[in-house]
This record gives C-alpha cells, structure tokens and sequence, in this order.
C-alpha cells in the first residue's frame, strides 16, 4: 500500500471539494471575505486560545468583502479555501497513513475513512455535522477505493501533483480580475469635493448631551460641533439595539426593509450602501469600529476600502463587557487621516468610526470614573444586572453618572480626531456628523439597558452636522427625523444624488432644514416605524405614538404632548386617532415586511458567545 501517493491524493480531492463547500457557504448571501472561509475561522480561534489576533496580522486582502458573481473574487477564495485545508489535512493524512500501514488492508481502509471523515468535520466542511460526517466519508471512501485499483501510484502523484498546480495557477492568474472589476466602477471626485467623518456612538441617548439640555457637561466637543453648525432635536432610530440600527444608518432603509431584523441575517447582496455610492464617487472610503454587531460578515463591510472590525480587542464572554475601546478607535482614525494627508491623496475621503464604550457596562476610565459623582461610596459599579426595579436611588444615580462618564470619556477621544482635522487644516472642508444607534433605558418603564422596548428612551438619538459656510451655525432644527434621513444629507451636502422618496417612509435629505438661509425651519411631519425583532412595532408621528406587541397584540397609545415620557398609556385616545395610528402602522407592515433584503449570517462560536454575554442571544 503507497504512503505518500495516497495521502497526497486524498488531501488534494478533501481540499478541492471543503473549498467548494466553502463558496456554497458564503453563497447565500452573494458575497464573501477570505477571513470568513471556515478553514480560516478554525485558524483564528486556535490563534484566540493562543492571544494571537490573527486577523490583525494577516495581510489586508484578507478583509475586503469580494462578489461570489466575481470570476476573479471565486477563484481566489477557492484557492485560499483549498490551500488552506491542504496545509491541515497533508501532514495528518500522512501520519494516519503511516499508522494503518499496520492494520490489514481492509481496515486500514476504513481507519482512513473515518479520519478523513473527522478532519472533514475539523475542517468545517458543511453547515450540519451529520451531513459533514456523510459526504466526507463518502468522499474519502471514493478516493481510496480508486486508490486500491491503481497499479502505478508515482503515476498518479505526477498527475494529482500536476492537476493541483494548474489549479493553483489558474487561481492565482484570475484573482487580479477581481480589483480589476471593483476599482472599474470608481469615478473621479468632483473638484473641491468635501471629506465626510460619520462618527456613531453606541447606547447615547440625546437627552444626556449638554447640547440637547442636559445639566451635566458630558460632551463638550460635540456641544462645540452643535455649535458651530446644526442639531436636530427630535431624532427618532428604527430599533432599540445596534445591528439594526447601524444598517438603517447605512442603508437608508428600516429594519422592515433591509430585514436584518434579528443576529442570524446579513444584508442582501443587492442593496446599496453609503460607502458604496461614496466609493463609485471617487472618495476614499475608510472604517474603525469596535463592536461585533458591526462585523463585515453582516454586510457592512461593503463599499469600504478599509474595514477593520479585527483591530481592536475582540473579547468573548463577560469580558466584552468591559472592553474599553474608544482611544483604540481614535488612534485608528488618526492614523488613517496622517496616512492619507501624508500620501497628498487628492481624493477626498469618508471615514466611519463606532465607538463602543457608552454601551454597557459603564466603566468609564479615570477621571471619568469620578467625574460626575465623586463623593459616592455604596456598591454600584455600573454593571448593567445589578440595576433593576427596587434598587437605592443613590445607586442607580451612581450607575447614570458612570454612563455620563463614559459619555465624557467618548467625547475627549472625539477631541483628539478633530484636532487631527484642524492640524492638517481640513476641517473646514469636512462634513462631521455625530449620531448613536439607539439610547438607553434606567428604570423610566422598568428596564434596563435596551433591546427590550421601543420607549422613546432608547430611540431618540442625537444628530449634530457641522459643515462651515454651507450648514448655518447654531441652527436648531424642530420636528421630528428619522435615523435613515442622515445618509441622503450627507451626500446632499456633499452635492452628490440622493435617492427620491417613493413613499412617505422613504428617507430624504434634510440639508434645505440647515442650508437655507431664514429662520429655521420646522421638519416636515413624517411618521417614524420602530421595530424589535419583528415582535414589537411601533409607529410615533411626533404628537402621539402607539407600540403594539406582534404577539399578544396588546396595544400602547401615548400623548406625545402633554406626557412625553410616555408615563401614561391613553386606552381612552379618542377613537379616531388610536384607528388613524393602527391604519398607519397596518398599512406601512404590509408593503414593507414583504420583501426584506436579507441573506442568513454565518456567525461562528466566538461571536455567538460575546453576543450571549452582551444579552443579545439566548
């Protein structure tokens, strides 16, 4: 029985077809990065149990999001993937055929199989381990009995040594296609173009802002922002949590529609985002984020030239809780910004950044730890379990007063990324904007934290835009907007073509509210949908609101008015307005949730278990 031939055979076919299996994984959604193949997500949490961030090591082309519709994108995953499993399954192979080299030859056939069929399931061949199990004993059965009948192994080592060559060197001649296809979309940026810094904070409720009334000096910088150009002061997000939310800031489409409505969906393959159009308009495109609802493997990658959900520390379990990111995110977009003024690139930029840390638990850094509550001795510690209904009032003051800190902490690193700008001289010439992806809740309806409710507690959100001689200073915008009304501005301001609304739930551009010269002028009524996980929907006009539980189809009606901390749930609203909101909210569910644009996510363990530990999945 050959040693060498046969191993060498069977690895090659085992590689070939995981790295079919590979691209079918990532089919769903049309799209796919050479760190989601399965051969690498197995290589990354060998290298987490080592405190190794392989992906912060591995070379950039890892990163970018590639189209399964890409002749060059699929021959090279198809390359790494069967590389990749080539380099693991080889040297085991050998030894397991050293072994069995022992055993008569039935069995040894059989031992084959069944280590074939368990590397199969190492490997992460399939999506269900039963059917890993049956394919890749199928698969190596077929190798070996061909094997069995072979009289020239050398032979077949030539022609399989060969066969996987030419493969390889097919792969590596189609991959430059891929670039080739993305950077043909590009066009040059209009002379003069602005740069534009979208910044979000996680969890940042607006009526925790100075600028938004607050008695607290939590934000001075974005106060400043506020100052020098625009706040809108009813901003009202889709949902109470971050993966929805930050793809309707993205898209420009509610939850309803773009349908990542819960942690197992991505966005569809054939939905625009903001970095995609910026791109296609020649500015540079550039993230930092540091969260996990913000990973590519969701779609958000997309349209960015650099993406790094890796950098930063990506911590399972109880620990995501107290990871503290917010400098990390500043010296990332520092770095970019020196980068690109020191390359003289003519092109003008959007850079993204997430800043994590307002979210739970509130461990602000010193001195913001002390800041806003210096004399305080009891036990509260600013994790989120122990806050709850009963609790001492002195410690959930304590528990607000760390979320203020950390409010603060975020700010000072926002100071540090506009000064940035200003030493390079470009902030002028920079649309900054300043939002969050929802608020949160302390006890006002007997929750804590978000994801539970759609109080305005945790979807009102701030919305600060500075943009010095086209955006008036100081202006104040009345009435309510929407979340997914930021990336249409943007690109109006940026004199670039915003899609027109449809209907009257489709995102518009609010940049006439803060560009027209006159007294400020009031929003446009429009009514603004909220949705939890497709099990709570609610719909707010501005004066009145109704929340309806998808479920038990219990119903909330609230005077926006006269109780705008939506304390007393009006069952006796006249008849004619709760119909008008049922109406309202009947009919945009209909049309809207018909045809969501989503695709299944592929979340490996790791994910999961930081999801579980934040309290987004069971």
């Amino acid at each position: 029985m050959p040693v060498l031939p046969l191993p060498f055979a069977s690895s090659v076919s085992f590689s070939l077809f995981s790295a079919a299996v590979n691209l079918y994984a990532l089919g769903g959604s049309g799209a796919g990065r050479v760190r989601d193949l399965r051969i690498i997500r197995l290589a990354r949490r060998v290298a987490d149990q080592l405190d190794w961030n392989l992906l912060a090591s591995a070379p950039a082309w890892v990163h970018p999001e590639r189209s399964l519709r890409s002749i060059g994108d699929v021959a090279l995953l198809f390359a790494v993937a069967a590389t990749a499993t080539f380099c693991v399954l080889f040297p085991i192979a050998v030894a397991v055929s050293f072994a069995a080299r022992r055993l008569p030859r039935g069995s040894a056939i059989a031992v084959s199989i069944v280590s074939m069929a368990a590397l199969g399931l190492a490997t992460g061949g399939l999506l269900s381990p039963m059917m890993n199990a049956v394919v890749c004993s199928l698969a190596a059965l077929l190798v070996f009995v061909a094997f069995s009948l072979l009289t020239s192994s050398s032979q077949w080592l030539s022609r399989s040594a060969t066969a996987g060559l030419a493969i390889a060197i097919v792969a590596c001649a189609l991959a430059p296609l891929a670039k080739g296809q993305r950077e043909s979309v590009r066009h040059a940026a209009r002379a003069g173009a602005p740069n534009i810094l979208l910044i979000s904070i996680d969890s940042l409720r607006a009526d925790h802002l100075h600028a938004y009334g607050y008695p607290r000096r939590t934000s001075p910088n974005i106060d400043s922002l506020a100052a020098d150009g625009a706040l809108f002061e009813t901003v009202i997000s889709p949902t109470s949590w971050t993966l929805p939310a930050h793809m309707t800031l993205m898209t420009s489409l509610a939850p309803e529609e773009h349908g990542v409505i819960t942690n197992r969906l991505r966005l569809g393959s054939n939905v625009d985002t903001l970095p995609m159009r910026l791109q296609r308009s020649g500015y540079t495109t550039a993230g930092f984020v540091s969260a996990t609802y913000l990973d590519g493997i969701y779609g958000f990658s997309r349209g960015f030239d650099e993406y790094d959900d890796y950098t930063l520390l990506r911590v399972a379990g109880e620990k995501s809780r107290a990871a503290v990111t917010s400098r990390d995110v500043a010296q990332r977009a520092i770095g970019f910004l020196n980068r690109h003024a020191a390359a003289r690139d003519a092109r003008p930029f959007f850079l993204f950044l997430h800043f994590f840390d307002v979210h739970y638990n509130y461990n602000p850094p010193q001195p913001y730890a002390r800041m806003f509550d210096s004399a305080y001795t009891g036990r509260a510690t600013g994790d989120v379990d122990s806050i709850h209904q009963g609790m001492a009032s002195r410690d959930l003051h304590h528990d607000v007063a760390l979320y203020d800190g950390e409010i603060a902490w975020v700010d000072a690193n926002i100071g540090s990324i506009l000064d940035t700008l200003r030493r390079h001289g470009i902030e002028d010439n920079t649309i900054i904007a300043i939002t969050a992806d929802h608020g949160e809740e302390f006890l006002e309806h007997g929750q804590a934290a978000h994801y539970k409710t759609l109080y305005d507690e945790v979807l009102r959100v701030p919305l600060v835009v500075r943009y010095p001689g086209h955006v008036f200073s100081g202006r104040r915008v009345q009435g309510q907007v929407r979340l997914m009304d930021v990336a249409p501005t943007l690109l109006t301001l940026a004199r670039l073509p915003a899609a027109k609304p449809r209907s009257g739930n489709q995102a518009r551009s609010l940049a006439c509210l803060i560009t027209s010269p006159g007294p400020p002028r009031a929003a446009p009524l429009l009514p603004a949908f909220g949705d939890l996980r497709g099990e709570v929907a609610s719909v707010r006009t501005g004066g009145a609101k109704l929340i309806r539980n998808l479920r038990t189809h219990r119903e909330e009606f609230y005077d926006l008015v006269s109780d705008p901390g939506e304390r007393t749930n009006l069952d006796a609203l006249p008849k004619t307005q709760r119909d008008q909101l049922r109406v309202i909210l009947d009919r945009w569910r209909s049309t809207a949730t018909a045809n969501p644009s989503n695709a299944q996510a592929d979340l490996d363990e790791e994910e999961k278990a930081t999801l579980r530990s934040l309290g987004y999945m069971q």
